[in-house]
């Protein structure tokens, strides 16, 4: 298995596996998001794409990092792709100095809420993006386009780089 930037040529692997994976309002979003997605990354097996991730990069300090989707062929599902892409993606979303990333993930989707609690994200209400970034969690709320039945989801970086010598208080 090798996780890889999407290129153009996967994109109908990526519609198939989306429209397998999705009921049509998603797979529609999933399709419609591959223009602006980073990191956009495919799962690649021995003969074709096991699975992609869509992800969004919300600019600022600091940068928040969401991953917008993840969708796995049902022919490989359980082999470690989906783990794969979201472990990809926190690492270059750890990059791009994020020190939080964010999921949303419908209620009933088991398998989806286990792989991304396995990867230390928890849950959390919604009104944390305004306890932790004001107005601007707010506008970032509003395009991740959560649906009502979403559970939120956050991993918070523990790795945090040391602090700049501007960012050590003098000691008096």
């Amino acid at each position: 298995m090798r996780i890889r930037e999407a290129t153009v040529a996967d994109r109908d692997a990526i519609v198939r596996i989306a429209r397998a994976s999705f009921d049509r309002v998603y797979a529609y979003f999933a399709v419609r998001g591959m223009r602006h997605a980073w990191p956009f990354l495919v799962a690649e097996g021995e003969s074709s794409i096991a699975g992609f991730l869509e992800g969004i990069l919300f600019r600022g300090t600091p940068p928040i990092g969401y991953v917008y989707f993840v969708a796995v062929d049902p022919r490989a599902r359980g082999m470690g792709s989906g783990r794969a892409l979201v472990l990809e993606s926190l690492r270059l979303f750890r990059s791009r100095g994020t020190d939080r990333v964010f999921a949303a993930v419908p209620r009933d989707n088991d398998p989806s809420m286990h792989l991304f609690e396995s990867l230390g994200f928890e849950r959390v209400a919604r009104r944390v993006l305004w306890q932790w970034y004001r107005w601007r969690g707010l506008l970032v709320q509003m395009r991740m386009l959560l649906a009502p039945h979403e559970v939120l989801l956050t991993r918070t970086f523990t790795d945090l780089p040391p602090a700049s010598p501007q960012e050590v208080p003098r000691a008096s």
